[in-house]
């Protein structure tokens, strides 16, 4: 399994909601930010997109969507003259999950949702992204993505018999989908893992760590699973990644054990066993390291969380 596909394969989507808005010019919504991830797909029409401070303005034009990772606040609008109005105030022209706002100009649609994802199974991937993911229409749009969204868009016209649970899915999807296109972009990820993965030597090492992160990998066989030299491997793949070979999978045998204990069947020797360790005591070192907690004490904290 690629590593893209491990971390996902974990991740799962909570508290998800959604509006769908008609702003017919001019208006102006400013967002306080949400915590978990917030994104707007615009149907028609078109918008601009400021972050505070004014630092960053992105065009938005029809088929267009956003991510936010970070719940910063932003500002959406179709002019920079309009008036930007809470989005407190603007809640209270709900009707289910339908707001019309603005005057008399021309008309913006667009689809605005939030939910949230399980920290510790999102931190790899979250580490990696920027804080806003702008994926224009015409930019490395794939038909599944696409099909995704015009899915999203009916759902939202024309909410049915389950519609809440459908919708849940389609933002998962969603997520995946960004990350896939940002990922494919010229201008996408050079760092991290995540570029790492664009990198045919360095995918071979880190597909090997995380397909068999118990095994007693070293950098001379990591170097020989990417066709590189020792010394060769190790500089590039800092560079890249930004950490040592090992030291990444250290970070990945511990995401590993988080997921492990959270099944409360699973005896903390056989978790310490599956991540690379003979000894539960070095693992309980490494995790209250890296983790901040001990493994017993983050699982009846997830126990009681479950609850």
């Amino acid at each position: 399994m690629d590593p893209l596909s491990d971390i996902l394969a974990g991740m799962r989507i909570r508290t998800a909601n959604f509006t769908r808005l008609d702003a017919s010019a001019p208006w102006g919504v400013d967002s306080p930010g949400e915590s978990g991830v917030s994104f707007v797909l615009l149907l028609r029409g078109s918008a601009i997109l400021t972050t505070p401070g004014g630092q960053q303005s992105t065009a938005l034009r029809g088929g267009d969507v956003f991510l936010k990772l970070d719940g910063t606040p932003y500002s959406l609008f179709d002019h920079e003259d309009s008036t930007l109005i809470a989005c407190a105030e603007v809640e209270k022209q709900r009707v289910g999950n339908h707001i019309r706002i603005g005057g008399d100009g021309a008309l913006t649609t667009f689809v605005s949702g939030s939910f949230e994802l399980d920290t510790l199974a999102a931190r790899p991937l979250l580490r990696v992204l920027p804080s806003l993911l702008h994926l224009k229409l015409d930019q490395h749009r794939s038909l599944a993505f696409q099909s995704v969204l015009e899915m999203l868009a009916l759902e939202t016209e024309a909410p049915g018999l389950g519609s809440e649970a459908v919708i849940s899915r389609l933002f998962e999807l969603l997520f995946v989908h960004a990350v896939r296109a940002y990922s494919m972009q010229p201008d996408g990820p050079s760092r991290g893992w995540l570029g790492a993965i664009a990198d045919r030597n360095l995918a071979r090492a880190l597909e090997a760590m995380h397909g068999a992160p118990a095994q007693g990998w070293t950098v001379e066989s990591l170097a020989r699973t990417a066709g590189m030299s020792r010394s060769g491997f190790a500089a590039r793949f800092k560079a890249v990644v930004g950490q040592s070979p090992l030291d990444y999978l250290t970070q990945w045998r511990m995401h590993c054990a988080t997921r492990l204990l959270q099944n409360q069947n699973v005896a903390l020797s056989e978790v310490s066993r599956q991540v690379g360790y003979d000894s539960v005591a070095a693992f309980n070192r490494v995790f209250r390291r890296e983790i901040a907690t001990t493994p017993g004490a983050f699982r009846k904290a997830s126990r009681e969380s479950a609850a």
